[in-house]
């Protein structure tokens, strides 16, 4: 499955690089059709090599390398291969480029624009995306793949939208070898913006790359980024912890501060919500003098019934669980609450609440929840609606049932971002195209003039007992 995932997120590549007018067949080996161009799909036999696979379709290794760069570490048995049809260009020019080894100043406003630096390309700006396209575990493997669908996606719309740009598709591996090479084998010498770096050591590098070059480095993946210190090249794209916890905590103080607060805790985790958040709200309260109470998360929730108050409005606040562990205390309190109808109660929650199942989800209604989060998916907006009946008619499948949605995630970054780059270079834009989010709204800020920038917009989403969602930018 994973390797036609592959297979398919190639064949969307190709949209943006070739065109042609004329087509030969070969024999018995079929066609798909995809954005109106054909394409053998190939299935790699025994004993057959990449020059006997060029010798019967005539082209080039660096063809088929180029267009599936998951075959890099060689081809295996059962393989698909997707190349293209013998075709007559009738347009040479590149505005995607695929590597085999699958920024700068702050972004300036409208009426002063980055100088062309003589070491960048004066031509087509390019953004390169490094990801574990091939080397990562299967489960892992799904999201980036889904990233970069989405972010091609954007593509697309910012195409039809009259921008010239290249992206450049590189794999990033799990370590640090393919961005080193890539680095000293000269293949980000013409990229303007980077998206990429999946983990610490590789973020590392990057950013060194980013501010010696002065180039834009955009990192989607991780909250906690070092590297943002003293580098205005970069741009972290998740609100940081530190500065979403400090804004939060002064939410939720100012939301329960004439309620009955309940800490409900699990005794089980250890994780940033548990050390810092949590900690964070409780000392605010104290220090307004607004009491408290702890319960523990016990099967029958007597620990939890005995510190409830008929004549408020009780907060739970449960410590950041496993999913299951969600699902079971959103079942278990919804049941007491169907017990106890008198009882007035309103739970705070997680992020990664909203990828519930509908028939969980809906206790979220009933227990009147806050949850906090980075990104919002509105399911009854037009344009979130088309993006997933494209997206499957386009790769076959419908995205992953994760948060957050990560096809969503590329594209909100690649809609945001490049029509940027694409401003920086251009000698005859007078403003940046705007294409509405899906799921992320951006609002960078600094620290100071050099730190990086982060990304500073999170939300409050509120599901009321009227079976309606409300939605709080908060930044």
């Amino acid at each position: 499955m994973e390797k036609n995932k592959i297979s398919i997120l190639i064949l969307f590549l190709l949209l943006f690089t070739l065109s042609f007018d004329a087509v030969s067949q070969i024999k018995d080996v079929p066609v798909v059709k995809l954005f109106e161009k054909d394409y053998y799909k190939y299935e790699i036999k025994k004993q057959e090599t990449l020059f006997s696979i060029c010798k019967k379709f005539e082209t080039t290794e660096a063809e088929i390398l180029n267009m599936n760069p998951f075959i890099i570490d060689g081809l295996k048995v059962g393989q698909t291969l997707m190349i293209p049809v013998k075709i007559t260009k009738i347009s040479t020019e590149k505005e995607i480029v695929i590597s085999k080894d699958a920024s700068s100043i702050k972004m300036l406003s409208k009426d002063k624009k980055r100088k062309k630096s003589a070491e960048k390309s004066l031509d087509i700006p390019r953004i390169t995306v490094f990801l574990p396209f091939a080397s990562a575990t299967p489960g892992t493997n799904d999201k980036y793949i889904e990233f970069y669908e989405g972010l091609l996606m954007a593509v697309d719309s910012l195409k039809s939208l009259g921008l010239s740009f290249e992206v450049q598709a590189l794999e990033a591996g799990t370590e640090t070898d393919y961005i080193k090479h890539a680095i000293i084998a000269g293949k980000l010498k013409e990229t303007d913006y980077c998206i990429g770096g999946s983990t610490p050591e590789q973020i590392s590098i990057l950013a060194e790359w980013a501010k010696k070059n002065q180039r834009i480095l955009i990192l989607p993946f991780h909250s906690r980024i070092p590297e943002l210190d003293n580098n205005s090249f970069i741009f972290q794209t998740n609100t940081p912890h530190n500065f979403l916890y400090e804004k939060l905590s002064d939410y939720c103080v100012k939301r329960m501060r004439n309620s009955n607060i309940i800490f409900l805790n699990s005794g089980r985790d250890e994780s940033d919500v548990q050390t810092i958040l949590i900690p964070r709200i409780k000392s605010k309260l104290k220090k307004l003098g607004i009491s408290y109470t702890e319960a523990d998360d016990d099967e029958q929730l007597e620990s939890l019934s005995n510190a409830l108050n008929d004549n408020q409005v009780n907060n739970i606040i449960p410590t950041s669980l496993t999913f299951n562990e969600t699902n079971q205390l959103v079942t278990r309190l919804g049941a007491f609450l169907n017990a106890n109808p008198g009882k007035r109660i309103s739970l705070f929650g997680y992020p990664d609440w909203q990828a519930m199942s509908k028939s969980y989800q809906k206790r979220l209604y009933e227990l009147d929840t806050y949850i906090y989060s980075n990104f919002y998916v509105d399911q009854q907006q037009q344009n979130v609606r088309n993006f997933q009946i494209k997206f499957a008619e386009t790769f076959g499948n419908s995205m992953l049932n994760s948060y957050p949605k990560f096809g969503m995630m590329g594209y909100d970054i690649a809609a945001w971002f490049i029509p940027r780059m694409v401003f920086e270079k251009s000698d005859n834009m007078d403003h940046i195209p705007v294409i509405s989010p899906l799921q992320n709204e951006f609002k960078f800020n600094s620290n100071n003039a050099i730190d990086g920038s982060f990304n500073q917009v999170f939300y409050i989403v509120h599901y009321t007992r009227d079976n309606t969602v409300e939605v709080l930018p908060l930044q």
